[in-house]
């Protein structure tokens, strides 16, 4: 009896965890667990030391709590892949939260399984790629929408008091998203607040004062949290040279993600005024920039708001506008094959925009009218915010896949926790009215009253449980129909990665060698954008003898730090001095971007191909004649 009143309290935490089990053991078997993008690996590298020789928490692209409390666990278990474990443990994790509190509106146990076999189709169907192919991005939204449907599953009726204690897990998970991604966080944040503002509405006294408290009790603890958070980063990060790249960062991320880097010829005046040559720009094209010192947060700063103006002045914003909307038309509507369509994911979302209008027509004591008006507000609001988003996202031209999924992620979530809403209330006010019509005719001695009463509640009964079916069903069939392009996508880009992981790994492991670790090696950066790691295979954190001569974390204290764990005061004169360090780049790449360089700063050079080690790769050493 024990055991079973023991199973009864755990059992949708038993069978959420068993459907997660499943999930990774389908994942694993079927496909290796990696990083989606080379960034990735170098936020891993930071943190586990790989990058500077000892684990770090100032891995730039993370707030600093969760970023210092990552490198810390890499610092007790330091052959551990701590990072990519995090990573998965808050994918599953998030897709767990969801799955077990859906179970709580199951009354019977054939009722969770069909909602555990929705769960676990769906989530193959929609989010397979992202679960093996792990990217940060990602882990921060599917928190930050697991906080979301928790927030907007909770009982209503509960005190303001149970309300806000119920909700401190909401808070937390959107914090721990907000440290991983603060700007995915932020960019989803008006689609949270829609959530917030529709469950609020929700309410049959929404200006009452304990809804007063509720609701803003749980925004001020989000608030504070994110505050905080923030705070503690700006202090990490409150060193004066941090402080420098923090806006070099920043200036080179809105030249690179959202602006165009302007050509030279045209812009030649504009490239003179602030003491750029032609082949100084590019360095800043091909993102070798770690060479010129001159490149700095002011000039990087100068040319990303030269390029805005010359854009705007290019393609003025109504016409942006309008071609954004007819971006977000055919990424809405159109269907598997079409480069533009974000099948599945529209067409999930199309479907339960449908599904959470029909629910709500079937909710109880209230009229038609009201019915349609309740509804009608609630989803023009989440899908008039969401089209704000999209065409600010299509308008900047910064849509890609881990951006465009993290947004119907957190859309589906919110959609989904309102038809759950209204599925458990469809039905319940009738049911209850026929169940009084029984006990009062039994009590009466009323045979035909009962008869009729119990009959009536039968009925209502039945009705109630073929709506949920209805509509589980249709989440089932989507998952089933998605499912098997979910695995030919995820093989293919698996097939993909390892095509390109093989050079990588042999060349990195020739670099590393016993007779080269003393050596230094830079790699050409468009020669190393493809390159990904397994997770949890393979693990190595020791110290890399090799950088890449740009990208986000080049001019960093960390990239200072690195150089000078390997005697290099800057990249320029160090690959003219001939003592052990090398270039590094894809075979038959031009070389002569880098000789034009040199000649720019009057130092002619010859490049000597050393080795080659790999296929794919070229070794030089440079000298000056």
């Amino acid at each position: 009896m024990v055991l079973k009143k023991s199973f009864e309290k755990w059992e949708n935490c038993i069978w959420t965890g068993l459907l997660l089990l499943i999930l990774l053991l389908v994942a694993g078997v079927c496909f290796d667990y990696c990083f989606d993008l080379n960034d990735d690996v170098l936020m891993k590298d930071i943190l586990a030391g790989v990058y500077t020789g000892t684990p770090a928490g100032h891995n730039i692209q993370m707030l600093w709590p969760v970023s210092g409390f990552v490198s810390l666990l890499y610092r007790i278990f330091p052959k551990l892949p701590c990072y990519g474990l995090f990573l998965c443990i808050c994918q599953y994790g998030s897709i767990g939260l969801v799955v077990c509190r859906g179970l709580s509106f199951c009354k019977k146990r054939t009722a969770k399984f069909f909602l555990l076999g929705i769960a676990g189709f769906l989530s193959l169907g929609l989010l397979l790629p992202q679960l093996i192919s792990v990217q940060y991005t990602v882990t921060c939204t599917m928190l930050a929408a697991a906080a979301a449907f928790l927030f907007v599953t909770t009982d209503a009726a509960l005190p303001a008091g149970t309300f806000v204690k119920k909700n401190i897990g909401t808070v937390l998970l959107v914090v721990l998203a907000f440290l991983i991604r603060s700007e995915m966080l932020l960019l989803v944040t008006p689609l949270i607040c829609m959530a917030g503002v529709m469950k609020w509405g929700s309410e049959e006294k929404p200006f009452s004062k304990e809804n007063f408290v509720k609701y803003p009790a749980v925004i001020g603890g989000i608030l504070a949290g994110l505050l905080v958070s923030q705070l503690c980063h700006n202090a990490a990060y409150g060193r004066s040279d941090w402080k420098q790249f923090t806006e070099f960062f920043n200036n080179r991320t809105e030249l690179y993600d959202f602006q165009v880097l302007p050509e030279y010829e045209p812009h030649k005046k504009f490239y003179d005024s602030i003491g750029i040559s032609e082949s100084e720009r590019m360095l800043l094209e091909n993102y070798n920039f770690g060479l010129s010192e001159e490149i700095d947060e002011k000039i990087v700063g100068q040319i990303a708001e030269y390029a805005a103006a010359v854009r705007g002045a290019e393609k003025p914003f109504v016409e942006r506008l309008k071609t954004a909307m007819g971006n977000y038309y055919r990424r809405t509507v159109y269907g598997q094959g079409h480069n533009e369509s974000d099948f599945p994911w529209n067409r999930v979302i199309v479907v339960s925009y449908l599904l959470v209008f029909a629910a709500a027509l079937f909710e109880r004591d209230k009229k038609l009218g009201a019915k349609l008006w309740g509804v009608f507000w609630k989803l023009a609001l989440l899908g008039g915010m969401r089209s704000v988003l999209w065409l600010w996202l299509i308008i900047r031209e910064r849509v890609p896949v881990r951006i465009s999924v993290s947004m119907y992620v957190m859309e589906f979530c919110i959609l989904l926790g309102f038809l759950l809403l209204y599925v458990s209330s469809a039905g319940e006010g009738n049911t209850a009215e026929a169940g009084n019509a029984a006990c009062e005719g039994n009590a009466a001695g009323n045979g035909t009253a009962a008869e009729a009463g119990k009959t009536m509640a039968e009925n209502r009964g039945r009705k109630k449980g073929l709506l949920p079916a209805v509509f589980g069903g249709v989440y089932l069939a989507a998952g089933l129909m998605i499912l098997l392009p979910a695995f030919e996508t995820t093989s293919a880009d698996q097939s993909e990665k390892e095509k390109y992981r093989a050079g990588y790994e042999e060349l990195y492991s020739y670099l590393s060698s016993e007779e080269n670790k003393g050596n230094f090696y830079f790699i050409d950066v468009y020669s190393s954008v493809t390159y990904t790691e397994k997770l949890f295979e393979n693990v190595d954190n020791s110290l890399d003898n090799y950088d890449i001569m740009g990208g986000w974390a080049c001019k960093s204290p960390l990239w200072k730090s690195k150089l000078r764990n390997f005697g290099i005061r800057d990249m320029q004169s160090a690959l003219l001095s001939g003592d052990g360090i090398y270039y590094v780049q894809r075979t038959g790449k031009d070389t002569g971007w880098l000789v034009e360089y040199y000649a720019g700063q009057g130092k002619e050079i010859t490049l000597e191909a050393v080795a080659e080690p790999v296929e794919e790769f070229e070794i030089y050493r440079m000298r000056e004649k």
